[in-house]
């Protein structure tokens, strides 16, 4: 009985270290204050954390990669633009154009069509 006793306290004991250093999924926190884990991004146009692929109103292509879009998030005016992507740098705003949006220095272009909006991207 000793020995049932003592194993079943050696379980308990190694079980309850395994589940310690599990870390819990939300329980993460990035620099802004987001939990990346759920699937939030800060965004620098809104000010706070959002799921990037709820609140995004322009949904595109990686051009890079089939498999990954790319998510815009426009302002209430809609004279401005925040890029989310995997090739993307964090805090991409583009500003309303002629054509579409781009960065100030022009290298990240964004324009609708009729078939919908397309990327260019310098080099």
């Amino acid at each position: 009985m000793k020995k049932l006793l003592t194993a079943a306290a050696l379980t308990l004991s190694l079980a309850a270290y395994a589940q310690a250093d599990t870390p819990m999924v939300g329980n993460d926190t990035d620099a802004y204050g987001c939990k990346p884990s759920t699937g939030a991004s800060y965004s620098f146009l809104l000010k706070k954390c959002v799921q990037v692929f709820d609140v995004a109103q322009i949904k595109l292509n990686d051009p890079n990669n089939d498999t990954l879009a790319i998510y815009g998030i426009q302002s209430a005016n809609k004279a401005r633009v925040e890029l989310f992507g995997a090739d993307i740098a964090e805090n991409t705003i583009l500003s309303k154009t002629q054509h579409g949006y781009a960065t100030a220095d022009g290298k990240i272009r964004l324009q609708k069509s009729k078939r919908g909006w397309k990327l260019h991207q310098a080099k």
